[in-house]
């Protein structure tokens, strides 16, 4: 059996999943970054992306992917806990309106031509995030 580490992903109003893992990669800040278990500790910020864990459990070993909304994480040797506001799984997304959102943001940061578009690149990456792990579950 592969070693694993302690995962909790946390929203607001959920706790999303608790459990064990024996890899976490996650979007940091900086780019996507991996958790293993005996990881050095660490605190990175999270950007909006897909946040993927090889899971174990009773029923044996699972991908758990999320579409995060950004947020934290922190890696001890024996625990990874994430923070975020949002966090949601293919069955939680509906996948023709993360299109038609995707669509809407890139028009939008297509209208910005150079200004202050932050918030459009963050709706787009926040679409694309949606769709990948929606359509994980569609093929």
């Amino acid at each position: 059996m592969a070693a694993t580490i302690d995962l909790d992903i946390i929203t607001p109003s959920a706790l999303k999943f608790q459990g064990k893992a024996e890899i976490v990669v996650a979007p940091g800040g900086a780019g996507d970054l991996a958790a293993l278990p005996h990881h050095a500790p660490m605190l990175t910020t999270l950007r909006v992306g897909v946040l993927r864990a090889t899971v174990t459990g009773d029923t044996g070993t699972r991908r758990l992917e999320l579409a995060v909304d950004g947020g934290f994480m922190q890696i001890t040797p024996a625990k990874v806990i994430v923070l975020t506001d949002v966090a949601l799984a293919a069955e939680e997304i509906d996948a023709d309106a993360a299109r038609l959102d995707h669509k809407r943001a890139e028009e939008a940061l297509a209208q910005k031509r150079g200004t202050d578009d932050r918030a459009e690149r963050n709706a787009v990456a926040w679409a694309v995030a949606k769709l990948e792990v929606a359509h994980k579950t569609q093929h």
